[in-house]
Order: structure tokens, then sequence, then C-alpha cells
């Protein structure tokens, strides 16, 4: 039994694990988002889309956003319809564990 489905990520936000799932989906640009603080009280771009047929919320690294406004500009509304290609990497936490992380690969 293929069990793809029922392993896959249900949350809102997308993850680095719904990428390593399904490495040739894109995310959809499908608002322009907005600006949200987080726990840290660090600001974050969260730009909702969807990718691999479900609605996600992208909550875009400010390095992901400074690749993301090179390419197509600083106005998000411009980027929706727009879809972008997706990676991974690994980095490390705070507090050393190595992890996945989502890297922009490409606006199209």
């Amino acid at each position: 039994m293929d069990i793809t489905d029922y392993t896959k990520g249900k949350g809102e936000f997308l993850k680095a694990e719904d990428i390593i799932q399904n490495p040739a989906a894109v995310f959809l640009v499908t608002d322009h988002g907005n600006i949200v603080e987080n726990k840290f009280g660090n600001e974050r771009l969260h730009l909702g889309g969807e990718f691999d047929g479900q609605c996600k919320t992208f909550d875009i690294s400010s390095t992901n956003a400074r690749i993301l406004v090179s390419i197509h500009g600083v106005e998000t509304k411009e980027w929706i319809g727009k879809s972008i290609t997706l990676d991974t990497y690994k980095t490390r936490t705070s507090d050393g564990k190595m992890v996945d992380a989502i890297a922009v690969s490409e606006l199209q």
C-alpha cells in the first residue's frame, strides 16, 4: 500500500518535507502576502499559494525574499500567478541541529 498521501504534511505552512516528497511541484503564488511578526519578534513575509494541489502559506526568509525581489521586483502583487521553483538545503538551527530548509530557485 502506498501511503504517500497519508504522510504528507497537512498543515497550512509549506515545509521542506513537502518539497522533498514532491520535488517536481512548484509553488503558485495566489495572493500578495503580508508581513507578520513571528514568535521571536522577527518580521517574516507570508505568501499564500498552491503547492501540490493544496493551499499553503510560504513563510519566506529575508534571503529568499531578496532572491524573489531580484527576479521579479519589490511589488508582491506582481508575483500573483507566478510559479516559484523551490529546492531544499541543510542548515543549522540556533541549538545546533541540522534541519532541511526551503530555498527559492526561480520565479516563472
